[in-house]
């Protein structure tokens, strides 16, 4: 599943990253990286707010539709 259908409150793992190089680099500095337990806080509109490594992100929806979780 994408992280884009994910629901409010649920917890994922990241599996995999099917953005472009560039876009997937900036993600694992950010602590996107395989393995890694997502916290999904909210949906919206606009996008999807996740904690990752105690840290919140805002990710728009095309952006979360790459991030490949379980």
């Amino acid at each position: 599943m994408t992280l884009n259908t994910a629901e409010a409150g649920s917890d994922h793992t990241l599996i995999a990253c099917n953005a472009p190089a560039k876009t997937r680099s900036k993600l694992e500095t950010l602590g996107l990286v395989p393995g890694e337990t997502i916290n999904v806080i909210s949906t919206t509109g606009a996008g999807l707010i996740i904690e990752v490594k105690n840290s919140r992100l805002a990710l728009a929806h095309d952006l979360a539709s790459s991030l490949i979780v379980t």
